[in-house]
């Protein structure tokens, strides 16, 4: 069948290497669903950045989620606890990264004076977030062209079979990641 997909595994590293080229060097990273093809790529993206940059990949640094708010705050809760917290984290989605938002705030974080978070998507409500959120942004209405002009050409048995359009993705900065700041010693709850 033909199919339409969005470079995940560029986009991700692309995120990545924005928090790295800020001076970021322990950043988490928050998976989505396992069972979605997106979280793996995303994942790939993330650790390709870091190998580009010769940073060891720390598994205590990135954290399962389930690309909604919930597992967001949870995860987040998880590496902002550690003795040494990430000074920025990446979610693999928006809502995610909203949880992360919440969680840093109870905790005591500032963003993105001790903390960057980056999220995945460019939601409506990335750019209502506060801080507002640095994000990918997907080319949804491409997509959307795309797959309509795929159909009508299924329909009129104009479809190639293997036909693949892999779209790309841009970063979106906003006020939620900057160059860390001092690392605190006052304890975090």
């Amino acid at each position: 069948f033909p199919w339409i997909s969005v470079g995940d595994v560029d986009a991700a590293d692309e995120m990545t290497e924005h928090l790295l080229q800020l001076g970021h060097r322990r950043i988490g990273f928050i998976m989505g669903d396992p069972e979605h093809g997106q979280s793996h790529d995303r994942l790939a993206g993330y650790r390709r950045a870091l190998d580009r940059h010769k940073i060891d990949f720390d598994g205590a640094l990135v954290q399962q989620g389930r690309f909604n708010y919930s597992s967001g705050y949870s995860c987040a809760r998880t590496l902002l606890s550690s003795t040494t917290p990430p000074t920025a984290i990446f979610a693999s989605n928006d809502p995610m990264a909203m949880g992360v938002l919440s969680a840093a705030h109870e905790m005591g974080f500032d963003v993105p004076g001790e903390l960057s978070v980056a999220g995945f998507d460019d939601s409506p409500l990335a750019r209502h977030a506060w801080p507002p959120l640095t994000t990918v942004r997907q080319p949804i209405e491409e997509v959307a062209r795309l797959a309509i002009e795929e159909l009508m050409n299924r329909l009129q048995r104009r479809s190639k079979n293997d036909s693949h359009h892999c779209l790309q993705a841009e970063l979106v900065r906003r006020a939620s990641t900057a160059s860390p700041g001092p690392i605190s010693t006052a304890p975090k709850h």
